[in-house]
Protein backbone atom coordinates (compact mmCIF):
# COMPACT_ATOMS: atom_id res chain seq x y z
CA UNK A 1 0.00 0.00 0.00
CA UNK A 2 2.67 2.34 0.58
CA UNK A 3 4.32 1.40 -3.02
CA UNK A 4 0.71 2.11 -4.21
CA UNK A 5 0.42 5.62 -2.53
CA UNK A 6 4.05 6.68 -3.93
CA UNK A 7 3.31 5.76 -7.11
CA UNK A 8 -0.15 7.91 -7.13
CA UNK A 9 1.79 11.22 -5.83
CA UNK A 10 4.19 10.98 -8.69
CA UNK A 11 1.81 10.50 -11.34
CA UNK A 12 -0.06 13.79 -9.23
CA UNK A 13 3.13 15.89 -9.73
CA UNK A 14 3.35 14.79 -13.57
CA UNK A 15 0.22 16.17 -14.26
CA UNK A 16 0.40 19.35 -12.87
CA UNK A 17 0.94 22.42 -15.18
CA UNK A 18 3.66 24.47 -14.24
CA UNK A 19 3.21 28.55 -13.45
CA UNK A 20 3.34 30.59 -16.05
CA UNK A 21 6.54 31.80 -16.67
CA UNK A 22 7.14 35.39 -15.06
CA UNK A 23 8.44 37.23 -17.73
CA UNK A 24 5.71 36.19 -19.81
CA UNK A 25 2.15 37.03 -18.54
CA UNK A 26 -0.61 34.75 -20.72
CA UNK A 27 -2.38 36.97 -23.15
CA UNK A 28 -4.75 36.57 -25.51
CA UNK A 29 -5.74 38.32 -29.25
CA UNK A 30 -8.08 37.94 -31.37
CA UNK A 31 -6.33 36.55 -35.00
CA UNK A 32 -8.93 38.96 -36.85
CA UNK A 33 -8.89 41.70 -35.34
CA UNK A 34 -4.90 41.80 -35.07
CA UNK A 35 -4.25 40.84 -38.10
CA UNK A 36 -7.12 43.45 -39.94
CA UNK A 37 -4.31 46.06 -38.49
CA UNK A 38 -0.97 44.03 -39.80
CA UNK A 39 1.98 45.95 -40.83
CA UNK A 40 3.59 42.57 -42.37
CA UNK A 41 2.91 38.89 -43.32
CA UNK A 42 4.35 36.65 -40.60
CA UNK A 43 3.84 39.68 -38.12
CA UNK A 44 4.08 38.18 -34.27
CA UNK A 45 0.88 38.18 -32.47
CA UNK A 46 2.24 37.97 -29.13
CA UNK A 47 5.85 39.86 -28.01
CA UNK A 48 7.23 36.87 -26.77
CA UNK A 49 10.30 35.13 -29.03
CA UNK A 50 12.74 34.57 -26.24
CA UNK A 51 13.77 30.69 -25.64
CA UNK A 52 11.27 27.92 -25.45
CA UNK A 53 8.67 30.52 -26.47
CA UNK A 54 5.94 29.61 -28.56
CA UNK A 55 5.79 32.03 -31.46
CA UNK A 56 2.25 32.78 -33.60
CA UNK A 57 2.68 34.97 -36.15
CA UNK A 58 -0.39 35.94 -38.20
CA UNK A 59 -0.71 36.41 -42.21
CA UNK A 60 -3.40 37.48 -44.25
CA UNK A 61 -3.63 37.31 -47.86
CA UNK A 62 -6.00 39.47 -50.42
CA UNK A 63 -6.46 38.75 -54.15
CA UNK A 64 -6.84 41.34 -56.78
CA UNK A 65 -6.31 43.05 -60.50
CA UNK A 66 -2.68 44.04 -59.43
CA UNK A 67 -1.76 41.82 -56.67
CA UNK A 68 1.49 39.38 -56.79
CA UNK A 69 3.26 38.13 -54.07
CA UNK A 70 5.52 35.79 -55.78
CA UNK A 71 7.33 32.59 -54.32
CA UNK A 72 10.68 31.84 -51.72
CA UNK A 73 11.79 28.91 -49.73
CA UNK A 74 12.06 29.12 -46.34
CA UNK A 75 14.08 26.67 -43.93
CA UNK A 76 14.09 26.22 -40.04
CA UNK A 77 15.95 24.14 -37.63
CA UNK A 78 12.29 24.36 -35.37
CA UNK A 79 9.17 23.08 -37.22
CA UNK A 80 6.13 25.12 -38.34
CA UNK A 81 2.23 24.62 -37.54
CA UNK A 82 0.13 26.76 -39.78
CA UNK A 83 -3.40 26.99 -39.26
CA UNK A 84 -6.09 28.33 -41.50
CA UNK A 85 -8.55 30.74 -39.70
CA UNK A 86 -10.56 31.52 -43.10
CA UNK A 87 -9.89 31.23 -46.83
CA UNK A 88 -11.94 31.72 -50.12
CA UNK A 89 -10.72 30.68 -53.83
CA UNK A 90 -7.49 29.23 -51.57
CA UNK A 91 -5.57 25.99 -51.64
CA UNK A 92 -6.11 25.88 -47.97
CA UNK A 93 -9.40 25.15 -46.66
CA UNK A 94 -10.96 27.13 -43.57
CA UNK A 95 -10.04 25.04 -40.63
CA UNK A 96 -6.80 23.17 -42.33
CA UNK A 97 -3.83 22.22 -39.79
CA UNK A 98 -0.41 21.34 -40.94
CA UNK A 99 3.20 21.10 -40.15
CA UNK A 100 5.60 21.96 -42.68
CA UNK A 101 8.66 20.60 -43.59
CA UNK A 102 11.63 21.82 -42.08
CA UNK A 103 12.51 23.31 -46.00
CA UNK A 104 8.95 24.74 -48.06
CA UNK A 105 7.91 26.85 -50.38
CA UNK A 106 6.25 30.53 -49.36
CA UNK A 107 3.43 32.43 -51.12
CA UNK A 108 0.31 33.79 -51.36
CA UNK A 109 -1.93 29.94 -51.50
CA UNK A 110 -4.35 31.67 -53.31
CA UNK A 111 -5.48 29.89 -56.63
CA UNK A 112 -5.24 33.24 -58.61
CA UNK A 113 -3.97 35.98 -56.92
CA UNK A 114 -6.02 38.36 -59.83
CA UNK A 115 -9.05 37.05 -58.40
CA UNK A 116 -11.09 40.08 -55.84
CA UNK A 117 -13.01 37.32 -53.80
CA UNK A 118 -9.66 35.46 -53.01
CA UNK A 119 -8.40 35.03 -49.63
CA UNK A 120 -6.83 33.84 -46.75
CA UNK A 121 -6.00 34.33 -42.41
CA UNK A 122 -3.68 32.19 -41.53
CA UNK A 123 -1.69 31.45 -38.53
CA UNK A 124 2.25 30.01 -38.47
CA UNK A 125 3.63 28.86 -35.15
CA UNK A 126 6.81 28.21 -34.28
CA UNK A 127 8.53 26.99 -30.97
CA UNK A 128 11.52 28.69 -30.56
CA UNK A 129 14.78 26.73 -29.35
CA UNK A 130 14.99 25.57 -25.65
CA UNK A 131 18.86 24.74 -25.91
CA UNK A 132 21.41 25.19 -28.56
CA UNK A 133 21.51 27.20 -31.96
CA UNK A 134 18.66 27.46 -34.01
CA UNK A 135 19.14 28.61 -37.97
CA UNK A 136 16.96 29.82 -41.27
CA UNK A 137 17.59 30.27 -44.35
CA UNK A 138 15.48 31.68 -46.97
CA UNK A 139 16.15 31.25 -50.76
CA UNK A 140 14.65 31.39 -54.24
CA UNK A 141 14.84 29.59 -57.43
CA UNK A 142 15.05 30.44 -60.91
CA UNK A 143 11.31 30.58 -62.38
CA UNK A 144 12.62 28.88 -65.69
CA UNK A 145 15.41 26.20 -64.78
CA UNK A 146 14.36 26.05 -61.17
CA UNK A 147 18.17 26.13 -60.17
CA UNK A 148 19.07 28.50 -56.68
CA UNK A 149 19.13 31.82 -57.36
CA UNK A 150 20.35 33.07 -53.51
CA UNK A 151 19.85 31.98 -50.51
CA UNK A 152 20.50 33.90 -47.15
CA UNK A 153 21.42 31.82 -43.88
CA UNK A 154 21.50 33.62 -40.85
CA UNK A 155 21.10 32.73 -36.73
CA UNK A 156 18.07 32.65 -35.23
CA UNK A 157 18.98 31.64 -31.84
CA UNK A 158 16.32 33.30 -29.66
CA UNK A 159 16.97 35.89 -27.32
CA UNK A 160 18.08 33.96 -23.91
CA UNK A 161 20.01 31.46 -25.28
CA UNK A 162 24.06 31.88 -25.06
CA UNK A 163 24.16 32.44 -28.92
CA UNK A 164 21.52 35.44 -29.64
CA UNK A 165 23.50 38.11 -30.78
CA UNK A 166 20.96 41.75 -30.40
CA UNK A 167 24.09 43.21 -32.47
CA UNK A 168 23.24 41.00 -35.90
CA UNK A 169 20.06 42.91 -35.97
CA UNK A 170 21.77 46.49 -36.51
CA UNK A 171 21.80 47.41 -32.58
CA UNK A 172 22.19 46.44 -29.29
CA UNK A 173 19.97 45.24 -26.86
CA UNK A 174 16.54 47.22 -27.58
CA UNK A 175 13.76 47.08 -25.86
CA UNK A 176 11.05 45.54 -28.77
CA UNK A 177 13.45 42.96 -30.16
CA UNK A 178 13.39 42.75 -34.08
CA UNK A 179 11.55 39.21 -35.05
CA UNK A 180 14.50 36.90 -36.80
CA UNK A 181 12.16 35.62 -39.82
CA UNK A 182 11.24 39.41 -40.42
CA UNK A 183 14.17 41.30 -40.24
CA UNK A 184 16.22 38.14 -42.27
CA UNK A 185 13.51 38.60 -45.21
CA UNK A 186 14.32 41.80 -45.54
CA UNK A 187 18.32 40.74 -46.01
CA UNK A 188 16.90 38.03 -48.53
CA UNK A 189 15.11 40.49 -50.46
CA UNK A 190 17.90 42.60 -50.88
CA UNK A 191 20.18 39.98 -52.65
CA UNK A 192 17.26 38.74 -54.30
CA UNK A 193 16.41 41.84 -56.35
CA UNK A 194 20.14 42.94 -57.25
CA UNK A 195 20.83 42.44 -60.61
CA UNK A 196 23.08 39.26 -59.63
CA UNK A 197 20.20 38.07 -57.32
CA UNK A 198 17.65 38.24 -60.57
CA UNK A 199 19.93 36.49 -62.91
CA UNK A 200 20.18 32.90 -62.80
CA UNK A 201 23.38 31.39 -63.19
CA UNK A 202 22.55 28.12 -64.59
CA UNK A 203 20.27 29.34 -67.61
CA UNK A 204 21.03 32.94 -67.64
CA UNK A 205 17.33 34.15 -67.29
CA UNK A 206 16.76 37.43 -65.41
CA UNK A 207 13.77 36.59 -62.84
CA UNK A 208 11.53 39.78 -62.10
CA UNK A 209 11.83 41.76 -59.47
CA UNK A 210 10.38 40.14 -55.91
CA UNK A 211 7.02 42.13 -55.05
CA UNK A 212 8.46 42.77 -51.30
CA UNK A 213 6.17 45.34 -50.52
CA UNK A 214 3.51 43.04 -50.44
CA UNK A 215 4.89 41.13 -47.51
CA UNK A 216 5.11 44.43 -45.11
CA UNK A 217 8.48 43.40 -43.84
CA UNK A 218 10.38 46.85 -44.73
CA UNK A 219 7.73 48.44 -42.73
CA UNK A 220 7.78 45.84 -39.90
CA UNK A 221 11.62 46.30 -39.31
CA UNK A 222 11.04 50.00 -39.56
CA UNK A 223 8.49 50.53 -37.06
CA UNK A 224 10.83 48.33 -34.77
CA UNK A 225 13.29 50.11 -35.29
CA UNK A 226 11.62 53.42 -34.47
CA UNK A 227 9.88 52.24 -31.42
CA UNK A 228 12.94 51.52 -29.82
CA UNK A 229 13.97 54.33 -30.69
CA UNK A 230 11.42 55.91 -29.19
CA UNK A 231 11.24 54.04 -26.02
CA UNK A 232 15.14 55.50 -25.65
CA UNK A 233 13.86 58.95 -25.87
CA UNK A 234 11.43 59.01 -23.87
CA UNK A 235 13.50 57.57 -21.01
CA UNK A 236 16.37 59.64 -21.34
CA UNK A 237 13.68 62.78 -21.02
CA UNK A 238 12.60 61.28 -17.70
CA UNK A 239 15.34 61.04 -16.56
Amino acid sequence: MTLHSEVNVDLEDTRRIPPPDPDREPLKVNVYERMAKAAAELMPLFPYDSAGAIVPCGAVFTGGPDMEHGHFFHWNTVNEVVVTYGANQAMLAPGQIFVTQQLHGVNSFLRNEKDPEAFAVMVITQHQSTSGDQREAVLARCKKCKAELVRHDYDATPHGLPGYDAKSYGADEDPIRQFATLYHSLKFVELRNSEEGRTCAECGHVNDVFPAERWGWGRQVAQTQAVSAAHRTLKEAAS
